[in-house]
């Protein structure tokens, strides 16, 4: 029998709770490797640092694990099934049973209308093994802006400075190496675009961008990246786009923004020329996903 299950995630070593439709049944796991005995699992958008590690053992197991991807549709998703949550779990109020509950209920609306690929994508080896990467790049490039911010009004934070532009250097030295061994044709698609192994930055913004992206539809990637002016006088509130992804295409549009002399910030139709090329890469090599992005 094919089982499915699926988890309202918790942080800090808080319980994850779950839902099992086939027996519907609500219960509580510490940790997600508690659930191989599912075939599929289904959590909801936040993927927290310390479950990464599970993750990795699950999907190289076999398990097939999915992420829901549009959080933003909590509210409407929690207003239309609100006569089903309120008979099954006594409340319309956010709970985590609750929520458990509705992301099941998604993906069987989902499968009616054949369009399950919009709300939940695939969780790769590759995003098990890079994501905690990028995650860890991330959080050291912000706290040397923040320290490098201080130095601007006086601060003496020399030493800080150095020790947090080598750390940022190894983390992204190791994205390349892990990304150079996972994504296939990842060095072939960097010669394209002109990057070399010293190209440190845009390997890096390469590397961070293949994760993301997983479509070879350019419009599809457009709109997930959010490359286009918002229209309207709310346009820019209403706008919804992947500001991970697109400042990891933005550090590698960058790097060869320089390489070819040209010392500026990149403009929107840098950014889509850049992706461009990227997506034809992608299309040749003939290893993206359906749908796009996270």
């Amino acid at each position: 029998m094919f089982r499915r299950v699926f988890i309202d995630t918790a942080w800090n070593s808080k319980k994850h709770t779950c839902y099992d439709p086939d027996k519907d049944l609500f219960f509580d796991v510490d940790s997600l490797t508690e659930l191989k005995d599912y075939d599929e699992i289904y959590l909801d958008s936040s993927i927290f640092p310390d479950m990464w590690r599970q993750l990795e053992e699950l999907v190289s197991n076999g398990k097939s694990v999915y992420y829901f991807t549009r959080p933003w549709k909590w509210r409407e998703i929690r207003e239309r099934f609100r006569e089903d949550l309120k008979t099954r779990t006594g409340k319309v109020s956010k709970t985590d049973v609750g929520d458990a509950f509705l992301l099941w209920k998604v993906y069987e609306l989902s499968l009616v209308k054949n369009n399950t690929h919009r709300y939940f994508k695939t969780l790769t080896i590759i995003d098990t093994e890079l994501r905690p990467l990028l995650m860890k790049e991330e959080l050291l490039y912000k706290n040397l802006q923040r320290v490098q911010n201080a130095s601007m009004v006086g601060v003496d934070v020399r030493s800080d400075i150095k020790m947090l532009e080598k750390m940022v250097e190894d983390a992204r030295r190791e994205i390349i190496d892990k990304a150079t061994r996972l994504i296939p044709g990842f060095m072939d698609i960097a010669k394209s675009l002109g990057l070399d192994v010293d190209d440190v930055n845009g390997l890096t913004g390469l590397a961070g961008l293949l994760v993301y992206i997983k479509s070879t539809s350019y419009q599809k990637s457009v709109k997930y990246l959010g490359l286009y002016k918002a229209k309207g006088r709310d346009g820019r509130k209403m706008k919804k786009y992947n500001y991970k992804a697109q400042r990891y295409l933005t550090m590698l549009t960058n790097t060869i923004l320089w390489k070819n002399g040209e010392c500026r910030l990149p403009r929107y139709r840098d950014l889509r020329k850049i992706l461009k090329v990227v997506i034809e890469s992608r299309k040749q090599m003939g290893f993206a996903e359906r749908g796009a992005g996270v």
